[in-house]
């Protein structure tokens, strides 16, 4: 094997072998072609070129709500789809660049642009030599479901994201430190995984708000519309179901409806009458779970197995939050309790 392949094969984020994924090494086209249309749908696969032998690597792990997929071609390609119905991936790289014409636009995308396709826009990719690439395919019905929520009403016509993301500015920049968080810990072995579990969900349904909420579609200028100010009993309402529900991953949207208002709204009411977010206050509540379970330790309890089963999987920002809040070190609590 070529050391330009051997680098490709040992160069994603993990390594995947679980249950959940989909792996593919081969030679031959019409395997992978065949592979990628019961994947991501139809789309045409042509080498351009014959410098190169044809040679790739593909793999997919399936979350809740969100496909993650690595590739890689040897050769140059040309990728081409028309949308018979919309779908939605957002690509980033680490290195090298390509071309992509989606609808009338055309950009280049790099460590610095990446691509989010392509609602029902047709598409074009032209790739170069040892071309690879991360997709996050995201669930139709997860985002329509969340815009939904957050805009309190259906949603009638598909959204269209702008095709190209900014990973060096705004939410764009948010969203890539996100998507390779995620792709760190989505990538651990089975049993870290189960252990993470509800924090590797709590990431999906974050990433989905926040491609939302910060990222340009046919629905910003509504999902980001002057708030205004609700009831307090809706206020309360929101706060008990968060206190109740603090083990689960919610998202901005599943809070909205629960105050029955659109999520600008609650944002808004929020900081004028707790002095932070709804999303904040969630963090501040599973922050002091963790404490709980710290200071009321069994035997088997870690400040790491704490932390993760309540959604914490930056320990070191963990371990600073915990600090500020309690002025104390989460080990230092846990010590105290044995």
């Amino acid at each position: 094997m070529r050391q330009a392949e051997q680098d490709a094969l040992a160069g994603g984020f993990f390594k995947w072998s679980g249950p959940r994924d989909k792996q593919l090494v081969s030679r031959n086209l019409d395997e992978v072609v065949s592979l990628l249309q019961r994947e991501v749908g139809p789309q045409k696969y042509e080498i351009q070129g014959r410098t190169k032998p044809f040679f790739t690597q593909i793999q997919f792990r399936r979350l809740d709500s969100l496909v993650l997929s690595y590739a890689w071609f040897a050769p140059a390609m040309e990728i081409t789809s028309t949308p018979a119905e919309p779908y939605y991936i957002l690509f980033f790289r680490r290195h090298g660049s390509s071309k992509y014409s989606v609808g009338r636009q055309s950009f280049i995308t790099s460590p610095s642009c990446g691509a989010f396709l392509p609602g029902m826009q047709p598409l074009q990719v032209q790739t170069n030599e040892n071309w690879h690439v991360f997709g996050t395919r995201f669930s139709l019905s997860a985002i329509h479901l969340e815009l939904s929520h957050l805009l309190g009403r259906d949603i009638v016509h598909p959204i269209e994201f702008d095709p190209m993301v900014n990973f060096d500015h705004g939410a764009g920049r948010i969203v890539k430190r996100m998507l390779v968080r995620l792709y760190e810990e989505a990538g651990r072995d089975e049993a870290e995984i189960a252990l993470s579990g509800a924090g590797i969900r709590q990431m999906e349904r974050s990433l989905i708000g926040l491609v939302l909420e910060g990222l340009s579609h046919n629905y910003s200028k509504i999902v980001n519309g002057p708030g205004r100010n609700i009831a307090p009993w809706q206020v309360r309402a929101v706060e008990e179901f968060i206190l109740e529900n603090a083990d689960q991953s919610l998202s901005l949207g599943d809070l909205a409806v629960i105050g029955g208002v659109s999520a600008r709204s609650l944002q808004y009411s929020f900081r004028r009458h707790r002095g932070c977010s709804p999303m904040e206050l969630l963090r501040r509540k599973r922050l002091e779970r963790v404490r709980n379970e710290l200071v009321h330790a069994a035997g088997s309890t870690t400040v790491t197995s704490a932390a993760m089963r309540w959604g914490f999987l930056h320990l070191g920002r963990f371990a600073a939050e915990y600090r500020a809040r309690f002025n104390e070190s989460p080990s230092a609590t846990l010590r105290r309790s044995l």
